[in-house]
């Protein structure tokens, strides 16, 4: 009555994703001579520029947390929307 469905098909949708970044992967690893420039290049940038630039956020962030200053900011945007709607 009914088609049952191929055992194949659903295990290869299921193993798409992986075998998609261990191809990225290796064919990273294969021409690895070109990408080293572009890694280093990458890396540099980012510890120069992103790291540093988002570190005074994560330092505040972390300190609204533990002075427990964001439950009271909740508390007041609470009432206020509960005042709006």
């Amino acid at each position: 009555m009914f088609a049952k469905p191929n055992i194949y098909v659903i295990k290869l949708k299921r193993n798409l994703l992986p075998l998609l970044f261990l191809s990225f992967t290796f064919c990273l690893l294969i021409f690895s001579k070109n990408n080293l420039p572009a890694v280093k290049s990458g890396l540099s940038l980012w510890a120069n520029s992103v790291i540093p630039s988002l570190f005074p956020f994560f330092v505040a962030t972390e300190l609204l947390m533990h002075t427990n200053l964001v439950s009271l900011i909740r508390k007041c945007i609470e009432s206020f929307y509960e005042t709006i709607f």
